[in-house]
């Protein structure tokens, strides 16, 4: 089983390429063509904010967790 920190690393990693495909996505340079899913600008911008939150997440976890934890 991971470790909280191996966890927030492997997040970190993630969250960084995510938010590279979406600037892409948003910048036209990156297009998906799909039948069911949602991939207008709405979707991205809901995407962006779920990150921010799960990043919010994290912190006050790393908060709980005291001096010393990484």
């Amino acid at each position: 089983m991971e470790t909280p920190a191996e966890i927030r690393e492997r997040w970190r990693y993630l969250r960084d390429l995510l938010i590279e495909q979406l600037g892409r996505f948003e910048s036209g340079a990156l297009q998906m063509h799909s039948h069911d899913e949602n991939v207008s600008s709405g979707a991205i911008v809901m995407l962006k904010r779920h990150i921010i939150e799960f990043d919010e997440l994290i912190a006050r976890s790393i908060a709980r967790e005291g001096p010393g934890h990484k």
